[in-house]
């Protein structure tokens, strides 16, 4: 169980500026699992202005959410790319020598990890565009992260995938680790599954990437 330790951190508790008590319109629910949360993101010209969060949330999270909030606002978005629960937590210590927060499970560290990659690939729906993955960056595994996110969200973005799930919640990154991909999909039915199986050969085929690994995020 994290414990928090500084009093920077026990003060943000008490008077959070970033945590709302109630979610408003254009916040969006994180999709994955393991917390209940709305995020709300604004940005103006490339500029993070205003980053809000809401949910049933655990002392040690509220505070790095408010770290993040005001470690981004004002800041272009760009610096979610490199921002890491590491730099939130040292953010928060009293001294640079002390933790501001103890005890934190692997289990817990990877649920914040899951938030601040969710929030790095931000749905931000745009026109459909024909999708046709070509890289001079060599083949997707050898890919960098950043455009691992951009080609996936092309990907989830095209004409062809926004036809299969017409009429349906459209699919969203969640998170990429390596060769898997994190999607929030409808995921309940039998029919569901299926539009996700046949999500994940068009993912392949897309990206002649036949070791690629789609899992549902439902």
């Amino acid at each position: 169980m994290a414990i928090i330790k500084s009093e920077r951190a026990q003060k943000l508790l008490q008077h959070p500026v970033h945590i709302k008590s109630e979610k408003d319109s254009l916040m969006k629910p994180f999709p994955g699992e393991g917390i209940t949360l709305w995020v709300g993101l604004e940005w103006d010209q490339q500029n993070v202005k205003n980053l809000s969060f809401h949910g049933q949330l655990e002392d040690h999270q509220k505070i790095i959410f408010e770290s993040m909030a005001s470690l981004l606002i004002g800041k272009p978005i760009a610096k979610l790319d490199d921002l890491s629960i590491r730099e939130c937590e040292a953010f928060l210590r009293d001294r640079n020598s002390e933790s501001s927060i103890e005890g934190m499970t692997e289990v817990e560290e990877n649920i914040l990890k899951k938030v601040f990659q969710w929030i790095r690939v931000w749905p931000r729906y745009e026109a459909p565009v024909e999708f046709n993955f070509h890289s001079e960056k060599g083949p997707f595994c050898q890919l960098k992260l950043v455009d691992k996110i951009t080609a996936i969200k092309a990907f989830l973005n095209s004409p062809e995938i926004l036809t299969l799930y017409q009429g349906m919640a459209r699919p969203e990154l969640v998170d990429v680790e390596d060769l898997t991909v994190y999607i929030h999909a409808p995921y309940s039915s039998q029919r569901e599954k299926s539009l996700f199986e046949e999500l994940h050969i068009l993912g392949v085929e897309a990206f002649q990437e036949e070791n690629l690994n789609f899992i549902p995020d439902a």
